[in-house]
């Protein structure tokens, strides 16, 4: 069963759970869950080979990203160094692109960018044996779009526009003192 099944399954699960339990049930800010990281991992999704022969790559994105990050005073950390500063949260901000060519529009396509802040969480209010922690979205935007062939590459300004909605969740939990 792949990740998305498996967030999607266990969302339905806790959503589910709470209209039995509502005293048990709590709210998710997503401005609490960024307060206090100490800079991010960045995991980019490999793109379709149809994406990378408009000269749009996997590479790319990650640079943009981690670039904006940097300059916004957001520390972009290695694996090594998440697990070793943040080893109970392990944030990582996660980007993936699904596309798809469109068949009747030769060099069209559609396409979709997911951004999520996924971080080591464990649910409170279970047996201990259960308390195991798992990674789950704490952060999460998106965006839905179509371009043609030429202008494929202005894919990586919504990426940038993304990231941007991220550093300003980011930095509106932990303002600079």
């Amino acid at each position: 069963m792949n990740t998305i099944k498996k967030i999607a399954i266990l969302t339905f699960a806790i959503s589910f759970s709470c209209l039995f339990f509502p005293g048990k049930s709590f709210p998710l800010s997503c401005m609490e869950s960024l307060k206090g990281l100490q800079g991010v991992e960045v995991l980019v999704e490999e793109l379709k080979a149809d994406l990378e022969d408009f000269n749009l790559t996997m590479i790319q994105i990650q640079a943009d990203v981690e670039l904006k990050l940097r300059m916004a005073g957001i520390e972009v950390l290695s694996k090594e160094e998440n697990k070793k500063i943040q080893p109970l949260r392990k944030p990582y901000l996660y980007i993936k692109i699904n596309s798809y060519k469109m068949p009747r529009r030769k060099g069209s396509f559609a396409f979709n960018i997911e951004i999520a802040l996924n971080q080591q969480v464990v649910l409170r209010e279970h047996p201990p044996f259960l308390k195991k922690p798992f990674y789950a979205p704490t952060w999460y935007t998106s965006f839905v779009g179509a371009v043609s062939g030429e202008k494929v590459p202005e894919i990586r300004d919504v990426v940038k526009d993304l990231t941007d909605k991220f550093i300003n969740a980011y930095l509106t939990a932990n303002p600079k003192k």
